[in-house]
């Protein structure tokens, strides 16, 4: 008997066993093309439902930022109602869905532009593309951009308020990429101005259908 090949067949099994854990968990916790976050979850929970279910360990994030850097390219990170005090970096295609305006609120703190958003460093003609939906952007405070400091980027604003922030310019939004917005969507009261560089496309019905809102589980 060939004692090596003997050992290595036993082993076999539990390699293989070990490796589709491994992938199965990696898939589930990383490749998500939905991540939710509420302001009774944890970061370092998963992300995979709006609730926390102990049965399957599945929660929702805690903030926003954390479910952008988890989830998918082009995936959706849908945030409940709530109050979240943060700085948004987005560094991939995305699509922000908030419950609605007046309950769903990022705010910026005083400290940086509630939301940055750039076109790729490596690939300067690869762009990425942010959909904001159904939030109130306000507090935030820069050079460029209190609200939104778009730079190179693809936005897309539906139903959002960009109020109450402040910059050296575009206390609402700077604009020097490409931004699109819908007739529900507000920016006022921003200081020294709501929108400075290149002016906002309106949304159209088709544009919502075809190319901003993605299908999303419930």
């Amino acid at each position: 008997m060939n004692i090596s090949n003997f050992k290595w067949k036993k082993t076999l099994p539990y390699l293989l066993f070990f490796v589709m854990v491994v992938m199965v968990t990696a898939g589930s916790s990383f490749a998500a093309g939905t991540i939710y976050v509420s302001t009774q979850g944890n970061d370092d929970w998963n992300g995979l439902a709006a609730t926390y279910d102990p049965s399957t360990g599945n929660g929702p994030k805690a903030t926003i930022q954390n479910a952008i850097d988890t989830v998918t390219d082009n995936g959706t990170v849908s945030v409940a109602a709530g109050t979240y005090k943060e700085n948004l970096y987005i560094n991939k295609d995305v699509y922000l869905m908030g419950a609605s305006p007046e309950s769903t609120i990022i705010d910026g703190m005083q400290k940086k532009s509630v939301i940055q958003l750039f076109g790729s460093a490596m690939e300067p003609f690869n762009q990425f593309a942010l959909t904001v939906n159904g939030f109130t952007l306000t507090n935030g405070n820069s050079t460029w951009g209190g609200g939104i400091y778009n730079y190179g980027g693809i936005l897309f604003l539906i139903n959002t308020k960009i109020a109450n922030n402040r910059a050296t310019n575009g206390g609402g939004l700077y604009n020097s990429g490409t931004a699109s917005a819908d007739s529900a969507t507000v920016i006022t009261d921003n200081t020294p101005d709501n929108v400075y560089g290149y002016p906002i496309t309106p949304i159209t019905s088709g544009d919502i259908s075809q190319d901003v809102i993605p299908s999303v589980s419930p």
